[in-house]
Formats: C-alpha cells, sequence, structure tokens
C-alpha cells in the first residue's frame, strides 16, 4: 500500500475529528458569548433605560451634526460651481477676444 492509498476508515476517522472539532469550537462560541451577555448585564453602569435613552441622544447629536456637516458641503458645492462657471465665462470671454483679434489681423 502506497502513501497516496488512504483507507475508507481513516476517511471517516478524520471526518469524525472535524465535526468533533466543529461542536466544539461552536460550544466554546456561545459559551464565550453567555459569558460575555452574563458580565455586560452584572457590571452595566446604567440601567437599559438609561442606556437606551443615552444612545437615543447620541444618535440625535449625531444626525444633527450630519445634517449640518451636509448642509455645509452643499453650500460649499454650490460655491465651487459658481465659481467654476464664472473661471469658464472669463476663459470663453477671452477666448472670443482672442479670436476677434486674430480675425481682425487676418481681414
Amino acid at each position: 500500500m502506497s502513501g497516496d492509498d488512504v483507507s475508507l476508515s481513516e476517511v471517516k476517522a478524520r471526518e469524525e475529528l472535524r465535526m468533533s472539532n466543529g461542536r466544539q469550537e461552536a460550544f466554546c462560541l456561545l459559551l464565550g458569548v453567555g459569558i460575555g451577555f452574563g458580565l455586560g448585564v452584572l457590571l452595566a453602569p446604567q440601567s437599559g433605560e438609561e442606556a437606551r435613552e443615552w444612545l437615543s441622544q447620541r444618535a440625535e447629536e449625531r444626525f444633527r451634526r450630519l445634517r449640518r456637516r451636509g448642509r455645509r458641503l452643499l453650500f460649499e458645492g454650490q460655491e465651487l460651481l459658481e465659481r467654476g462657471e464664472e473661471s469658464m465665462a472669463r476663459a470663453l470671454r477671452s477666448g472670443k477676444h482672442a479670436l476677434e483679434s486674430v480675425a481682425a489681423k487676418l481681414d
């Protein structure tokens, strides 16, 4: 029998070991989540109602800040667009004057 040949019993044993490890990992994960939840409840500095109120206030503050920042960006974008339009208009006028000057010299 060569090294590449693997018996059916070896394959089954490996598969059972893999499944056993998977179950053990899942159990450890659930145990860790449970312990973390328990510690969080025991050591929480605020009651559930206080925590919800605090989260709500924080969310409102962040929403207001985000809205202000959005308005500011909108105004800045509008100003940038206006400056771009003015620059484009100046460039077109300069081009028109240059073209008229060249046309006048050709006549």
